[in-house]
C-alpha cells in the first residue's frame, strides 16, 4: 500500500464519517457487519490509514452510500493512494519530507517564510547540495547532499507545470547574507533569485533586518492551499527531525496570520529584487 498523502486520507475520512454519522453505526458495528478488521475501520475513519479499495467499498455499501457518492469517493481514494514513484528520488527522501512533497504536488498555491535559508523551490543545485551536506547528522543514507541537489531541480518543475501554481516566498535578509557554500555558490544563488522573481507565478519579498521581529521562533513555515473548495489550508513548520504538518484550522489560522503579517512588513517585490541585487554586489565578481 502506498503511503498516501496525509491530507488525501484525512479528506476521504471526513466524507466517510459524514456517512457514518448519518447511519448511526459505530466503528465496532461497521467492522462486525463488513468483516473488515476493527483497527482498519478505526484508522480509516481517523484519516491515519488508507484501506484497500475493496474494504472501503464494502464499508461504503454498509453505510448506504449512493452510487454517485461511491464514484466520487473512489476518485478521492485514488488521489489519497498516490504512489511514492510519482516523486523522483522518493526512496532517498526522509519520510516527513516525502509526505510533504506528495501534498505539495496537489497544491495550487504555496506560501513560504524562511528566516535562515533560501527556500527549496528557489535553490540552485550548488546551494541545495551545500545545505544538504550541512544536514548530514539528521539525514539517513549516504550521498544525500548530491541526491538533494538533483531532487531540488526536479521539485522546481512545479513552477513550470501547465496547471496554475503560485509561489510566494518571504526571505529573511539573514538567508541572503549567510555564506552557504562560499562566495561563488552565493553569487549564483542570488543571481538565480533575481531571475526567478521575473516569473509571473513567483513573488519574492525580502524581510530586511530593519523591520525587527516579525514571527515567533519560526525558522521556516510553508502554507499549502489546495484547489478543492472544501480542502483546508495545510501548514508545515521546520523541526530538527523534519517538517511537522498541521491541518487543524485552530492550529493553521495563527500561522496563516503570522505569514500575512510578515508579508505586510516585507519589502514590495520590486524593492526586494533591488535589495537582492545590492547584496549580490557586495560579493563582487566571479
Amino acid at each position: 500500500m502506498a503511503d498516501g498523502t496525509t491530507r488525501g486520507k484525512r479528506r476521504l475520512a471526513r466524507f466517510i464519517k459524514q456517512l457514518q454519522e448519518k447511519s448511526g453505526l459505530t466503528a465496532e458495528e461497521i467492522a462486525r457487519r463488513t468483516r473488515v478488521s476493527r483497527p482498519t475501520v478505526t484508522r480509516l475513519l481517523a484519516g491515519t490509514h488508507l484501506a484497500r479499495w475493496p474494504s472501503v467499498s464494502v464499508i461504503l455499501d454498509e453505510l448506504g452510500a449512493a452510487p454517485e457518492q461511491k464514484t466520487f469517493l473512489l476518485q478521492m481514494w485514488e488521489v489519497a493512494d498516490v504512489d511514492n514513484a510519482t516523486i523522483e528520488h522518493a526512496a532517498a527522501l526522509p519520510v516527513k519530507y516525502r509526505r510533504f512533497r506528495m501534498d505539495e504536488l496537489e497544491a495550487h498555491r504555496e506560501r513560504a517564510l524562511d528566516s535562515t535559508h533560501v527556500h527549496g523551490l528557489l535553490q540552485t543545485a550548488a546551494y541545495a547540495e551545500a545545505v544538504a551536506h550541512a544536514s548530514h547528522r539528521v539525514i539517513v543514507g549516504d550521498c544525500w547532499d548530491r541526491t538533494a541537489a538533483a531532487e531540488r531541480l526536479t521539485r522546481q518543475q512545479l513552477l513550470d507545470r501547465e496547471e496554475p501554481f503560485e509561489f510566494h516566498a518571504l526571505v529573511d535578509e539573514a538567508a541572503l547574507r549567510r555564506m552557504v557554500g562560499g562566495p561563488e555558490v552565493m553569487r549564483g544563488q542570488l543571481d538565480h533569485l533575481v531571475e526567478v522573481a521575473a516569473r509571473p507565478n513567483v513573488t519574492i519579498q525580502v524581510l530586511p533586518f530593519g523591520i525587527g521581529a516579525y514571527a515567533p521562533l519560526l525558522s521556516a513555515l510553508v502554507l499549502l492551499d489546495f484547489p478543492e473548495p472544501d480542502a483546508p489550508c495545510a501548514a508545515y513548520t521546520e523541526e530538527l527531525s523534519g517538517l511537522a504538518m498541521l491541518e487543524e484550522q485552530e492550529e493553521v489560522e495563527p500561522l496563516d496570520g503570522i505569514w500575512r503579517d510578515a508579508a505586510a512588513s516585507a519589502l514590495p517585490p520590486d524593492e526586494s529584487v533591488e535589495f537582492i541585487k545590492a547584496v549580490r554586489d557586495t560579493l563582487g565578481d566571479r
